[in-house]
């Protein structure tokens, strides 16, 4: 049986689509730690970005190797560059403890905002994204990309006494 390239090509693409975009099709479930409720990264979601990140290089180093050139320093600082960027860029845990809302990252400093400093909570893209604002001028986010965005919209509104704004 033979392969041909482009159909291997066309079903590689359509996988790497499937991957990337499907996480935002799937629930994702609530953890229960001894912090309090945890809202992690879908699974989907976190898979598919350690399969595209390894997929980004190998198709660079494929790029390069065949190429029979050498490829510019600045060309592999960029490359790298970009990766960091976008680890940064990764939605961080979100945390429900007893007296505040806690969000970790990888790369970046946590943020918290205790229930009482909750200046408002708003609802976007059809209630899949949750922001909640604080008068302590930070802010935490519950992406697409997160677990279970109704549970959170409601257990945010019994812990903080306010409406989400829509």
């Amino acid at each position: 049986m033979h392969l041909d390239t482009h159909i291997l090509r066309a079903v590689a693409v359509g996988l790497a689509i499937v991957l990337l975009y499907g996480s935002r099709l799937t629930k994702g479930s609530v953890s229960q730690a001894p912090d309090g409720i945890v809202f992690r990264i879908k699974p989907l979601f976190a898979w598919s970005r350690a399969i595209a990140l390894p997929a980004y290089i190998l198709f660079f180093l494929y790029m390069a190797a065949t190429q029979k050139q050498q490829v510019p320093w600045w060309m592999a600082v960029l490359l790298l560059a970009a990766i960091a960027l976008g680890v940064m860029q990764m939605p961080g845990t979100i945390t429900l403890t007893p007296t505040a809302i806690k969000q970790r990252f990888w790369f970046q400093p946590s943020k918290s905002i205790q229930y009482g400093e909750v200046m408002a909570i708003q609802a976007m893209q059809g209630g899949r994204m949750t922001r909640v604002a604080g008068d302590n001028r930070v802010t935490i986010t519950h992406t697409s990309n997160h677990c279970a965005a109704m549970e959170f919209q409601q257990e945010i509104e019994r812990r903080t006494g306010k409406r989400i704004l829509l």
